[in-house]
């Protein structure tokens, strides 16, 4: 079975769709996002409607996602994420709203969890270091944890005693588990990635082969950020798009 594993659209509707699209041309038939569908972009409705749209799919509350059942969070983000929620939050449907806000924090599959931060903390803490994979390491079950939030593409392999942490910068990256490991892994964000790279980045896991493959997919970030423009949304994040950050 394949599952196509993304995570942070961020409300870019271009991104998320070169996404989805590599994902069916790959023969991708299940799903597992890792949050944040909202937060940043233009499109968080569209971006909503297209990964509530794909079946068999798993979907877990990102710290975006989470402000309208958790508006304490607010006071975490920096002005531009601020302000780009309240954009999203104009524009988002009650329908959507009730959507993301219902999302479980955590879930757990056949030899795998997902979650956007780390089973300790679901919602806000970054999954960044080995010290926090052995501290996680009882609190979720299955072979892989997939996680989101940093915007990073990385996994951490190991067990109870040691791990090692991998930061993935090649385009096309696949890792083969070893079924005596466990990981982590993060397969980066879709729609503002944070590593340099502008494109966007998600993988699949093959759990007939027992690999996670790595993906980058190029896709045209104009039309977002004109989006953005007329949105009159912060600077910074339309130039985020351009460099990677």
């Amino acid at each position: 079975m394949k599952y196509g594993v993304f995570s942070d659209p961020h409300g870019n509707l271009e991104a998320l769709t070169a996404c989805l699209e590599r994902l069916k041309k790959e023969g991708v038939s299940h799903y597992i996002c890792c949050g944040d569908l909202i937060g940043y972009g233009p499109d968080p409705e569209e971006c909503v409607k297209r990964v509530r749209a794909l079946k068999n799919l798993v979907c877990v509350m990102g710290n975006h996602d989470a402000v309208f059942v958790l508006p304490e969070l607010e006071s975490f983000f920096n002005r531009e994420a601020a302000l780009a929620l309240d954009y999203s939050r104009s524009k988002m449907s009650d329908e959507s709203v009730r959507y993301v806000a219902t999302l479980p924090k955590k879930y757990q599959g056949k030899n795998f969890t997902a979650v956007h931060g780390t089973p300790l903390d679901p919602i806000k803490e970054y999954f960044s270091s080995c010290t926090q994979f052995k501290v996680n390491y009882p609190l979720w079950k299955g072979q892989i944890c997939f996680v989101g939030h940093t915007h990073l593409p990385f996994f951490i392999r190991g067990n109870a005693e040691e791990c090692g942490i991998f930061l993935n910068r090649k385009a096309d990256f696949t890792v083969k588990l070893d079924p005596a490991m466990r990981y982590v892994i993060n397969p980066g964000s879709v729609g503002k990635p944070r590593d340099n790279d502008p494109r966007a980045s998600f993988g699949i896991w093959d759990t007939a082969a027992g690999t996670f493959r790595f993906i980058r997919q190029e896709y045209d970030f104009r039309p977002t950020q004109q989006k953005m423009l007329a949105a009159k949304l912060p600077a910074f994040l339309i130039d985020s798009l351009t460099l990677g950050l």
